[in-house]
């Protein structure tokens, strides 16, 4: 009779290996992703693959000072990243993964209407604001609700897409389409995710990560949130876009004027 319970007990034991095979191999197979090769490559996989899915970085395509927006806001949050690694890390995102290399990888008829790409026509001149106007375009951020969701000159949300290098990858044109009729689902890299958790509480954020045992996203306000998949009764990508239509919510000339301003946001310290 032992040793039938002893037996038991090892097939439960083979069972319960066997089950977390396919999970132990998905979870490794996030944290081995491909990425290119180059200086900074090492200091950017030790430094940021422990805790994000490196596709959450392949997906973006950011100025310099994008990302070093980036880098600091982990280090603020706990990063263990020497000033040297830092430097190591911001350049070669910026090289891998940088405004350039999106445009010089996207085919022309391939390009999302309104993105910027420079084989499609002339570079336009960036707009000159006074002193006055660039107040009155920060008032209107502020009247109207803009930095509950997004993030410029150091305040506001984290939970849309940042505005300071908006530009960078945005036309005019494509900056008015989004504050006029914006479209009905959120782009990819745009995306939230809502979890439950098993006493409740209910949290949304930015999805930074997630595997087989774990969740990892950075909320409103920036906090660094981990979760065990054990502890969820919910979890779902929201994928519809909350940004209302400005149209009727501004006059033209406010809508000019911001418009204009966002143009300035090309996150290559042209930004007032």
């Amino acid at each position: 009779m032992l040793r039938n319970s002893a037996r038991e007990h090892v097939t439960c034991i083979r069972r319960a290996f066997l089950t977390l095979v396919p999970i132990l191999a998905l979870a490794l197979a996030g944290r081995a992703q491909s990425v290119p090769d180059g200086a900074g490559k090492a200091e950017f996989q030790r430094t940021c693959g422990t805790c994000h899915s490196l596709t959450v970085v392949t997906a973006k395509h950011l100025s310099d000072s994008g990302w070093e927006n980036v880098v600091d806001n982990m280090i603020t949050r706990g990063a263990q990243v020497t000033p040297d690694d830092e430097e190591q890390i911001v350049r070669y995102l910026a090289a891998n993964f940088g405004i350039a290399s999106s445009r010089s990888s996207t085919p022309e008829s391939a390009a999302p209407q309104g993105t910027r790409n420079p084989a499609s026509a002339p570079v336009q001149p960036i707009p000159v604001l006074d002193a006055s106007q660039v107040a009155q375009a920060k008032a209107l951020i502020r009247k109207n609700g803009c930095l509950s969701c997004h993030r410029i000159n150091e305040e506001g949300s984290y939970s849309g897409p940042y505005l300071g290098d908006v530009a960078a990858n945005r036309t005019a044109e494509g900056i008015r389409s989004a504050l006029v009729s914006p479209g009905k689902e959120l782009a990819p890299q745009n995306r939230s995710v809502r979890l439950v958790t098993q006493d409740g509480k209910t949290v949304i954020g930015k999805l930074l990560n997630q595997d087989g045992f774990s969740v990892q996203l950075i909320d409103a306000s920036g906090h660094l949130l981990t979760f065990q998949r054990a502890n969820l009764q919910d979890f779902d990508i929201v994928t519809a876009n909350s940004m209302p239509s400005y149209a009727d919510r501004m006059s033209a000339q406010e809508l000019s004027l911001l418009i204009r301003y966002l143009e300035i946001q090309t996150g290559t310290g042209q930004k007032q």
